[in-house]
């Protein structure tokens, strides 16, 4: 009988994680913005909710327009603990040391910040120089507190410099002891890039990981923008999940979290976690 070629690339990239499962595997929690709508009719649901897919980690995007003890409390209740804190441009200008009592708040380790500020969808080398200073100073103030910034590329990032692109750049111009990256493999692939390959460039650097799948077919830009619709579940999709999570397993990525950015979230996430459960990894 002939193999599919996805069937071929699950038969082949699964036995090495599956092979492993009796090693220690990273957490796997959910990024609770794939469930923005749901949260933002009925936090206390949709957090129990998210506790019955089977998670007990959670990546949070804000807080809901609740206090960080307040929110908290909420996460308690659902058995849920937050593991990564999205913070805001404005936020770690304005008043960092708010962020930094909000990831203690909650119980955070981990600063995600996730978007660049740059005008008329153009991301520039002077851009990318403000964004050095900032990150390689927010980097010691957080270090300070117990805490680790880690940058989220959204894929404007890969424009093209001296250095090979502005990724490049900030890559190499952070503090590698302060500042680390999120890879986000949704936003990697977008706009034409190799997630393995970066993974395995910059494999010191790489803490924390987004899974999330590309409609098959989608065409990117460096925008940093793209169609709800193009997130979809994991494993239907156009990335090479099982070389990607074989390279993340090298590298030494510390926390996995399921980022779903499309209008049917809820449906997906079981076919993700599913997915995922037959390359051996499991909700914690």
């Amino acid at each position: 009988m002939r193999l599919s070629r996805r069937s071929f690339l699950l038969a082949c990239g699964a036995a090495p994680l599956a092979a492993s499962t009796h090693e220690s595997i990273p957490p796997l929690g959910l990024e609770i913005y794939s469930l923005r709508r749901e949260m933002a009719k009925d936090l206390p649901g949709t957090l129990a909710m998210v506790r019955r897919f089977g998670f007990t980690e959670v990546e949070v995007p804000g807080l809901y327009g609740l206090t960080a003890p307040a929110f908290r409390t909420q996460l308690n209740i659902a058995q849920l603990r937050c593991t990564a804190l999205v913070a805001q441009h404005e936020q770690l200008i304005s008043d960092l040391a708010a962020v930094v009592g909000n990831a203690h708040v909650l119980g955070a380790a981990y600063v995600i910040y996730p978007w660049i500020p740059h005008q008329d969808g153009e991301f520039t080398r002077a851009d990318a120089g403000s964004a050095i200073a900032n990150l390689n100073r927010w980097g010691k103030r957080l270090k300070d507190a117990g805490l680790q910034l880690c940058y989220h590329p959204h894929g404007y990032e890969f424009r093209p410099s001296p250095e090979g692109t502005l990724f490049d750049l900030l890559a190499q111009k952070t503090d590698p002891a302060l500042v680390a990256f999120q890879a986000d493999v949704f936003w990697i692939a977008w706009p034409g890039q190799d997630p393995v390959a970066l993974l395995r460039r910059y494999a010191t650097r790489f803490l924390l990981m987004h899974l999330k799948d590309l409609r098959k077919g989608s065409h990117g830009n460096l925008t940093g923008q793209a169609p709800e619709e193009t997130s979809v579940a994991l494993g239907t999709g156009e990335l090479d999940f099982p070389a990607i999570l074989r390279e993340a397993k090298r590298i030494g990525i510390r926390r996995y979290y399921i980022e779903d950015e499309a209008p049917d979230a809820v449906a997906n996430i079981p076919i993700s976690l599913k997915y995922l459960k037959s390359l051996g990894m499991q909700p914690s």
